[in-house]
């Protein structure tokens, strides 16, 4: 095979995968964001790294991923969703996937930041905060 061919194949088998990840991150911030929408810790437990980094108005904690669920818990309790909306999403320079968004209640809205790495071929929440506005 000519060396043309090569680059050429490896150029498409790397256009190829490029557009799996794209698709694995979009897919993945998508339920993040459907779970944040319903308020469930739940849900959104699927997606948290075994070590999460949660601010919540000011207050911030290094969690296992158990308790990270419990503290979203009463989060959600305390401040049931009205809506939740992604306003922007991108990827940082060291590779983390991130999106910042709108999460209001009835009476509140919060600015959210949230950060994913890839671990083991998953995108896995590494940090999230909840800022009210």
């Amino acid at each position: 095979m000519k060396p043309s061919k090569i680059w050429h194949v490896l150029l498409v088998c790397l256009t190829m995968f490029s557009a799996l990840l794209v698709s694995a991150q979009n897919e993945t911030v998508g339920q993040v964001r459907l779970a944040l929408e319903i308020g469930s810790a739940n849900e959104l437990s699927k997606f948290l790294n075994d070590k999460v980094e949660l601010k919540i108005d000011g207050n911030e904690g290094h969690y296992s991923h158990s308790q990270a669920e419990g503290v979203l818990k009463n989060y959600f309790k305390e401040n049931p969703p009205k809506s939740f909306q992604i306003n922007h999403e991108g990827t940082s320079e060291n590779g983390l996937i991130y999106a910042i968004g709108e999460y209001r209640t009835i009476d509140s809205s919060f600015r959210v930041l949230i950060r994913l790495k890839k671990i083991n071929d998953q995108f896995k929440i590494h940090e999230m905060s909840f800022a009210k506005e």
